[in-house]
């Protein structure tokens, strides 16, 4: 090698040195918060940006209740009244089909937001104490306690059923659609009335189908099956049979055509009831809201019970508003055999009609005891409710669990959650139970002033 080769790979080397020195040292000047900054940088690169457990949890339901009043209000889930477990199959897996699995990571504020999905999906409306006041108005028609005119006997005697008649009461419950359930519901009920009690069948969104095509004639399809007249087996089960579940929800329409039907039974010499059974919203661009309104201010005046029958959160709300419009009562029901317990309560009131025809009225103390027995069945609802909702949401934690969709340690934070939720539902319920006995005494106008202040409730 020569010497000029010899000193050019000398100076390449000392030129090398140099610069890894001045590499190092700046390095180990550096600050410390910046080289920290550097690690989080290269940290935060090898995350995801985002976690598919927090991509698919539904944010903006409300969370778990912590207070009575929150209670009332919670909207019904999308599975209410449904049963996680199947006696043999165990945990039905289509129902946390949309549950995603959780980071094993996951901070509070998710494990919040999965529980709070639970209960969502879930939940069913527990009955608030004001609207037991209500059944106990209607179960004491004709006393001479109430000072409302409708709720006092007249010269005669009629029932309305608008019965909803759209696609979706073709959903199966235990094997049978909710359209034959409440059919059965219904032909039973009928079949009680008193002699010379009349009853009149109306359906709506029994023409067409769901599709837009056929929403016109569907949305003006509501017609009076088995016009208002005294009960014909024959006549009633062939208006019964005549129709199935297809349209659309032309909830408005029905009540403005039972206005109609009832316009020669003015409430001066008659006593009214209205049963509106639906299974959703309106959907036909109406406002039953208030339809009702005016149907409860004429001078018919009838009582207006509505069942949800299975509905969702928001035809929870509508419905309650209908109700609310018209002065009377919302029940929420899952099965037909709730369905026959709100038809039993009229049926109990037009047998006892049928008395005062015959110049006999109940005793006071007996209305007491009735009262008692209403306000224990309350608290049975209540509890049922409550052991049906702690199952479901403590049999899916643990399948959630077993399928790995949450650690062990998540599971038991969940699982604390429920019990603490299920012991704030039991302590509620007992709470407005003893504050329902001890109202006994008072009319039902104090009672619903006193209920409505304490929990505020409208």
């Amino acid at each position: 090698m020569s010497f000029r080769n010899l000193k050019t790979l000398l100076f390449l080397f000392l030129l090398l040195t140099l610069f890894t020195g001045c590499t190092n040292s700046e390095e180990a000047n550096k600050p410390a918060d910046s080289k920290k900054e550097d690690k989080q940088e290269t940290k935060k690169e090898s995350k995801p940006e985002t976690k598919e457990s927090d991509s698919k949890l539904k944010k903006g339901i409300p969370p778990a209740p912590t207070s009575i009043n929150e209670v009332f209000a919670y909207p019904n889930g999308k599975f209410a009244g449904k049963e996680v477990y199947d006696t043999t199959s165990g945990v039905k897996e289509d129902l946390l089909k949309d549950m995603p699995k959780l980071d094993e990571e996951a901070n509070e504020e998710t494990l919040d937001l999965y529980f709070n999905n639970l209960v969502a999906l879930y939940w069913n409306g527990f009955t608030d104490p004001a609207t037991l006041v209500d059944k106990w108005k209607l179960y004491s028609f004709g006393s001479p306690d109430i000072e409302d005119p409708k709720f006092q006997f007249k010269e005669n005697y009629n029932v309305e059923i608008i019965l909803d008649a759209s696609g979706s009461m073709g959903k199966k419950v235990k094997g049978k659609t909710q359209m034959e359930l409440a059919k059965d519901a219904i032909d039973t009920f009928v079949q009680s009335l008193p002699d010379k009690a009349n009853v009149g069948l109306r359906v709506y969104g029994h023409k067409g189908s769901g599709s837009d095509s056929d929403k016109k004639l569907s949305c003006e399809s509501s017609d009076l099956v088995y016009p208002i007249a005294s009960y014909n087996s024959t006549e009633f089960d062939k208006a019964l049979n005549q129709f199935q579940p297809k349209g659309w929800t032309p909830i408005t329409l029905a009540l403005e055509e039972a206005h109609k039907d009832l316009a020669k039974y003015p409430a001066e010499k008659n006593n009214n009831i209205v049963f509106l059974v639906s299974d959703g919203i309106e959907t036909c661009d109406g406002d039953p809201v208030e339809a009702a309104k005016k149907l409860v201010d004429s001078n018919i005046s009838p009582i207006v019970n509505v069942i949800g029958f299975n509905v969702d959160g928001e035809g929870q709300k509508q419905l309650k508003d209908v109700a609310a419009a018209a002065g009377g009562i919302y029940t929420d029901i899952n099965d037909q055999t709730q369905l026959k317990e709100e038809f039993k309560r009229v049926e109990e009131i037009a047998k006892r009609w049928e008395q005062w025809k015959k110049d006999s009225l109940r005793e006071a103390d007996a209305i007491k005891v009735e009262r008692y027995f209403e306000a224990l069945g309350f608290t049975n609802e209540w509890d049922s409710k409550k052991t049906k909702l702690s199952n479901n949401i403590s049999g899916s934690i643990t399948y959630l669990s077993n399928e790995d969709y949450i650690t062990r340690e998540q599971r038991e934070i969940l699982k604390d959650k429920e019990e603490k939720l299920n012991e704030f539902i039991e302590k509620s319920g007992l709470e407005v139970e003893n504050y329902l006995n001890s109202m006994n005494e008072k009319t039902f106008e104090q009672m619903k002033q006193d209920i409505n202040e304490k929990y505020k409730l409208n």
